[in-house]
């Protein structure tokens, strides 16, 4: 039975992406706000989060757990592999994405720059489409002031975002070039000196890459680590 939980310590965690994600925003928010909802069941755990839902785990009960992602209409649905595969949801679309990790880079001197996120939102927006400032940069902002995230820039023209950091791996996200600056080696030097950075600490960077992009984090040393499938809701 899937069932809202107030207090943390009722999360049924283990070591994947997706149990950090709840973790994160169990970091960030808390148990205060209504966007931010946790959730327990025998032997996983689940969040949804503003428009987007997250478990983990493993859930026995396909029916409810399908039950329960339709009545909470999430924008896009993140779950383990197993349970994606069981998955028959009405209206979404299933895509394939591949999680890369860079395991060997070289140290730098160069520190990544701290991101204006005024700026950042205006890449980003450019890059992946239209997105709402108050909602993005409301949720940025508290992240970052949280200590669970972290927003990067390169030249004023390139940025990507640390999300959060779990078992030892740095869940990067948001990477992305102004279309006026691209070809020019800014998204490679930005991924390589925040990859530099998070070795000096003993983490490994870790991404999430749809088909038409993996060429490219391959080319700046990145490596296929494992594959899932998200759902995002289809557009009427």
């Amino acid at each position: 039975m899937i069932k809202l939980i107030t207090d943390p310590s009722e999360l049924v965690l283990d070591k994947s992406y997706y149990s950090g994600r709840i973790e994160a925003a169990c970091k960030a928010y808390g148990t205060g706000y209504d966007f931010c909802r946790l959730y327990s069941f025998d032997k996983g755990s689940a969040l949804i989060y503003n428009c987007s839902a997250v478990i983990s785990g493993e859930c026995d009960d396909t029916a409810e757990l399908q039950s329960f992602i339709m009545i909470n209409s999430p924008e896009t649905v993140e779950c383990p592999p197993h349970m994606a595969e069981r998955l028959t949801l009405d209206g979404y679309e299933k895509r394939r994405r591949t999680m890369f990790e860079r395991k060997a880079v070289p140290q730098t001197e160069n520190c990544p720059e701290a991101a204006s996120l005024m700026k950042m939102y205006e890449i980003v927006k450019c890059s992946f489409g239209e997105t709402e400032l108050d909602m993005w940069y409301a949720d940025m902002s508290h992240r970052i002031r949280h200590g669970v995230s972290k927003a990067y820039m390169y030249k004023n023209a390139a940025c990507a975002c640390v999300d959060f950091i779990y078992e030892g791996a740095a869940y990067i996200s948001q990477v992305a070039v102004m279309p006026a600056e691209r070809g020019k080696g800014f998204g490679r030097k930005m991924l390589e000196t925040i990859s530099g950075e998070l070795y000096k600490t003993g983490t490994v960077p870790r991404l999430w890459a749809y088909d038409d992009v993996m060429g490219f984090y391959r080319s700046v040393g990145f490596k296929e680590i494992d594959k899932d499938f998200i759902y995002k809701k289809e557009i009427i």
